[in-house]
C-alpha cells in the first residue's frame, strides 16, 4: 500500500529460511505441512474479567486521511488501518509472524494448483447474512473481473474459485503460486457481505455500512476530520474466558498530516494511539513516563516514484543521474535522525530475501554527471516532484532531494497535493516523479511484483522489462526458498538498473499510545488492530 512519507513506520515482518528439499514432490510435500502446522490457531491473549475491560471510546491518529474503504480499489496504507477492523480475512498474519486462521479454520493443497479452504460455519456479516463458501466465490471473482484493481495481479494467478459446499471452497491456480497465503491475509483475502456490496453500490467506497464481519462496524465518515468505527455486538470471536470481543465501544480516526501535531495530540491525550511518530519526536517518546513507544525493524520502503513514459524521465541515463545524485545516507541521518536504514531495493533487511552485497548507487556528483551527459540531452533538465502535503518531513526529504541533484545539473520543482489527489495522479500515470512508499508485505512477492512487473497493480512507473517479468513470475511458482530468493535478488539488480524507482530507506515498525491502552499487539504488519485493546489505569 501505498504511503506517504510522512513517517519512519513500516510494516515488518522477518521470515525463517527453509532449506531445499532434493525434490520438488519432497519440497512441496515439505510446503503443505508447513502449512498445514500453521493452522492450529491462536489464543487470546486477554485473561482478567471481562467486565474490567469492556466499554470504552478511544481516538487513533492518521498520517492522512482514508481514501477509500473498498479493498478492491485501495492503495493507501491509512485504508488498510482502518478495513482490517471492519474485515475479516480467510488468513492473517500472528505476533509470531505466521500464517494463522481467521475466517478459514485451515486449508490444504490438492495439488500444487488446488487450494482447498474450510470455512467458519458460526460467522455472520455485519448485515445479518452469512459468511459461506459462496461469499468467497463472490469476493475472489469481483477481483478477477475487475482487471484494473491494484488487487487483480495479486490474485491473478487463479484461474477458478468454486464452492464444495457452504463451509468448504476450492481455488484453482493456473499455476503455482507460492505467496498466495501470504496475500490474502490482506485485501486480496477481505471478505465483505455480497448482500451488501450489491445495496450500497458506489457508495461502498465512502459508507460500507454493515458490509464487513469484523470486530468493529462502520459508524460515520466526515472527510478531513474524522471516521468512525463502533464495536460489533455480533462479533464471532471470544478472548478466552468465552467473552464477546472486542472490549471498545468505538474508535475515532483523526487525520493529522503533520507529525509533531499528530504528537502533541498524543502527549496530551487527544488521541489515544499514534500510528506514526515523527523522527524528532522518537527520544521523547522513549523517555516519557506518559506514553508506550516501541518499535521494531520493518519490510516497508520510501522513496520516489520516476514516471518511465514521460520526458525527461523516459530517458534511462537521467533516471540514473537521479540515482547517483541522490544522497541517502544524508537524508536518513538528517532529516530521519537515523530511524531507517538506507535503502538499495524493494527488499529490506528484515526479508530473507535481503542481499545484503547488493548497493549500486552511492552519493556520487561526477558518476550523476556521466549519466546526465550519455542522455544526449541538451540545456536543463528539470522534473516536477509530487509530495503529499501537510507533512514538514515531506518537505524537508523533498528539499534534501532538490539540493542534492542542483549540482548534478537537474532542477527538481516541488508540487504539494493532498495525500488523495497524489495517489488519484499517480494511479492516472499524471505526474513526472512522485515521494510515494510502500508499506511492506510478509513475501517479497507483495513488495515486488505489484510495483515492477509489467502492468502491475501498483507499477504507476509504467516500468517494464521481460526479464524481470520472467524472473518475478518463476519465484512465484516455486517453493525452493533459495531459488525464489536467486530470482529476487536478480530481479532487483535489473530494476535497479533501469531506475524507475528512487529507494533512499527502509522504516521501522512503531506503536506509539498513551499508557492506558492495554493488551495492544505490535504486530510484524504495523497495522493497528485493536480486537482485543481495553482501557486501564
Amino acid at each position: 500500500m501505498n504511503g506517504p512519507l510522512t513517517h519512519t513506520i513500516s510494516r515488518s515482518l522477518s521470515h525463517p529460511r527453509i532449506s531445499r528439499g532434493s525434490t520438488l514432490l519432497f519440497t512441496f510435500a515439505l510446503l503443505c505441512t508447513l502449512i498445514l502446522a500453521a493452522c492450529g490457531g491462536e489464543t487470546n491473549q486477554p485473561n482478567t474479567a471481562a467486565k474490567t475491560k469492556t466499554g470504552g471510546d478511544i481516538s487513533v491518529g492518521l498520517n492522512a486521511d482514508v481514501v477509500t474503504l473498498d479493498p478492491l480499489k485501495s492503495t493507501a496504507l491509512v485504508d488498510r488501518q482502518v478495513m482490517l477492523n471492519l474485515y475479516d480475512t480467510l488468513v492473517k498474519i500472528s505476533p509470531q509472524n505466521t500464517i494463522v486462521p481467521d475466517l478459514a479454520t485451515s486449508w490444504s493443497y490438492k495439488t500444487p494448483t488446488q487450494l482447498l479452504f474450510t470455512l467458519r460455519t458460526d460467522v455472520k456479516f455485519q448485515d445479518g447474512t452469512p459468511f459461506n463458501a459462496d461469499a468467497v466465490v463472490f469476493n475472489i471473482k469481483r477481483i478477477l473481473s475487475t482487471p484494473s484493481s491494484p488487487r487483480y495481479s495479486e490474485v491473478s494467478s487463479v484461474s477458478s474459485v468454486e464452492a464444495v459446499d457452504s463451509s468448504h471452497v476450492q481455488l484453482t491456480l493456473k499455476k503455482a503460486f507460492t505467496p498466495l497465503l501470504a496475500t490474502l491475509t490482506d485485501r486480496a483475502g477481505m471478505m465483505l457481505s455480497p448482500t451488501a456490496i450489491a445495496k450500497l453500490g458506489t457508495g461502498l467506497s465512502n459508507g460500507p455500512t454493515s458490509a464487513g464481519s469484523g470486530p468493529f462496524t462502520f459508524g460515520e465518515w466526515i472527510k478531513n476530520d474524522h471516521l468512525t468505527i463502533k464495536r460489533n455486538a455480533g462479533y464471532w470471536l471470544k478472548d478466552d474466558q468465552g467473552n464477546t470481543l472486542p472490549y471498545l465501544q468505538s474508535i475515532r480516526y483523526r487525520p493529522i498530516t503533520d507529525g509533531t501535531v499528530e504528537f502533541s495530540n498524543l502527549q496530551t491525550g487527544t488521541i489515544n494511539v499514534a500510528d506514526t511518530v515523527d523522527p524528532n519526536q522518537v527520544a521523547t517518546a522513549k523517555s516519557s513516563t506518559d506514553l508506550v513507544y516501541k518499535q521494531a525493524p520493518g519490510l516497508s520502503f520510501f522513496g520516489v516514484m520516476l514516471n518511465t513514459k514521460t520526458a525527461p524521465l523516459n530517458n534511462v541515463h537521467v533516471r540514473r543521474a537521479i540515482e547517483w545524485g541522490v544522497n541517502r545516507e544524508e537524508i536518513v541521518h538528517n532529516a530521519l535522525k537515523d530511524i531507517g536504514v538506507v535503502s538499495q531495493s524493494a527488499i529490506s533487511p528484515s526479508s530473507w530475501a535481503y542481499d545484503k552485497n547488493f548497493a549500486p548507487y552511492s552519493y556520487n556528483v561526477n558518476s550523476a554527471k556521466a549519466e546526465l551527459a550519455q542522455s544526449g540531452l541538451s540545456g536543463a533538465v528539470a522534473f516536477t516532484l509530487l509530495i503529499a502535503s501537510g507533512s514538514p518531513l515531506n518537505t524537508q526529504i523533498a528539499q534534501f532531494l532538490q539540493s542534492e541533484l542542483q549540482p548534478v545539473g537537474i532542477t527538481v520543482n516541488i508540487k504539494q497535493e493532498t495525500f488523495a489527489t497524489l495517489l488519484s495522479d499517480t494511479t492516472a500515470h499524471n505526474f513526472q516523479a512522485a515521494l510515494l512508499g510502500w508499506s511492506g508485505r510478509p513475501d517479497p512477492d507483495g513488495n515486488l511484483y505489484s510495483w515492477f512487473h509489467t502492468g502491475g497493480g501498483n507499477n504507476n512507473m509504467q516500468y517494464s522489462n521481460p526479464q524481470v517479468d520472467k524472473l518475478l513470475e518463476d519465484a512465484r511458482v516455486v517453493s525452493d526458498q533459495d531459488k525464489r530468493v536467486t530470482d529476487y535478488q536478480q530481479a532487483t539488480r535489473l530494476i535497479l538498473q533501469d531506475a524507475s524507482y528512487v529507494f533512499l530507506y527502509h522504516g521501522v515498525v512503531v506503536q506509539a499510545t498513551t499508557t492506558n491502552i492495554k493488551n495492544f499487539t505490535l504486530l510484524p504488519t504495523g497495522i493497528l488492530t485493536f480486537t482485543n485493546v481495553y482501557l486501564g489505569s
